[in-house]
């Protein structure tokens, strides 16, 4: 069968463990941030949603406009 099974094994457990040493930064710097005690302006929870949803309908438009020229 040879040694590819085996290679690809190791690979998707090296792509995971890089994707859990990513997400645990990520925690890290999220929990740092949060013990520093800053003032916020009201409309930061909103931000993130928003960007998306912005994100998001312009991928819709974009491809209704691109399926009606095809």
């Amino acid at each position: 069968m040879g040694p590819a099974p085996l290679a690809l094994a190791f690979f998707n457990i090296g792509v995971e463990a890089g994707q859990l040493l990513f997400i645990g930064v990520v925690f890290l710097l999220i929990a740092g941030i949060k013990k520093i005690n800053l003032t916020r302006p009201s409309w930061q929870p909103y931000l993130a949603p928003y960007a998306i949803g912005s994100v998001a309908a312009f991928w819709v438009i974009d491809r209704f406009w691109a399926m009606l020229n095809f």
